[in-house]
């Protein structure tokens, strides 16, 4: 082989290289880029068969996020699946595990202390099993202006936030937190949730932003994009100059889907495209039970759309 052909082999295979690791790199940024997930409850989330099933079903739909339960209804331990999390992590797919911190929501304080070390203890066990982040949910009283007062119920929280935050920063994961979808809204809810105390502390917010539950407002229920990107906006606006962002709840269910006049594929449709026509992290879409081939076929159409150019502005 001449002294020519061995360079221009060195130069075709260097480059053979580049062209790899840029496509690595293009992939890794894409699947990095908007979070498109979904929530599994306890059960499901142990289950690998299951999961692996969601994402053959998913993933070549952009399917790149799992919320997975850490505990049972009530649970006070977690049950996580570490076999779960590795084939995820794997998979390229991003994993939030979620902790139920009070059940329905506070009544009362002071919260007992054997309450507050089982909840520190199930959040380290979910920041240190391989997972991206800690999700919390129901970090709020119920939802009633009684109990103890509202300065009293952000006080608490915001400690509690702190130090869940000190817990899982030993491990290098993000911190969650799920909201109602009206405190994007309003400044002193009752339930003592605020986007801005929260954003002091975690890094992502996650409002409930599901048209059907604006029941009083038919103007929501009946526009299920505008809904949620409405409330998405307003939540990134609050969040202006913090670290923190916002990721939607969207739904993935049939209740009081009606106002809008559409079937539950189209519903799910308006609510992604709500969510990602923002500057918000993605969307998590919610069914209680698992049940997610609406959202399959909904992420399939919008894919054809944008991979179609003359789709483009159908409805």
């Amino acid at each position: 082989m001449s002294m020519r052909t061995i360079v221009r082999f060195a130069i075709l295979s260097i480059g053979l290289l580049f062209g790899i690791a840029g496509f690595a790199a293009n992939d890794k940024q894409a699947t990095s880029g908007v979070l498109r997930g979904i929530y599994l409850h306890n059960m499901l989330s142990r289950n690998l068969p299951h999961i692996q099933e969601y994402v053959r079903q998913g993933k070549p739909h952009g399917l790149n996020m799992f919320v997975l339960d850490a505990q049972v209804y009530n649970g006070q331990q977690a049950l996580i699946s570490t076999n779960v999390i590795q084939y995820l992590k794997k998979e390229g797919i991003y994993v939030a595990i979620r902790v139920v911190c009070f059940q329905d929501g506070l009544k009362t304080l002071p919260v007992q202390e054997w309450q507050l070390a089982n909840l520190y203890k199930i959040v380290e066990d979910s920041a240190k099993c391989g997972a991206d982040e800690v999700q919390l949910d129901y970090i709020r009283f119920e939802d009633s202006w009684g109990g103890p007062t509202i300065d009293q119920k952000y006080a608490f929280i915001d400690q509690l936030l702190g130090k869940l935050r000190s817990i899982v920063a030993k491990y290098m994961v993000k911190l969650g937190a799920d909201v109602f979808g009206r405190v994007p809204y309003n400044r002193r809810d009752p339930i003592g949730q605020s986007m801005e105390e929260f954003a002091k502390h975690v890094d992502v917010i996650y409002p409930m932003m599901y048209p059907s539950h604006f029941t009083a407002d038919q103007l929501r229920l009946s526009q299920p994009g505008f809904t949620v990107k409405e409330g998405t906006q307003l939540g990134l606006d609050r969040l202006k100059n913090t670290r923190c962002t916002v990721q939607p709840f969207i739904q993935v269910f049939y209740y009081n889907i009606g106002w809008a006049n559409v079937p539950l594929v189209r519903y799910v449709e308006l609510q992604i495209e709500g969510a990602e026509d923002t500057a918000g992290r993605g969307w998590v879409a919610w069914n209680a039970g698992g049940a997610y081939g609406e959202l399959w076929q909904a992420m399939a159409n919008i894919r054809q759309r944008r991979l179609t150019p003359s789709a483009k502005g159908k409805k």
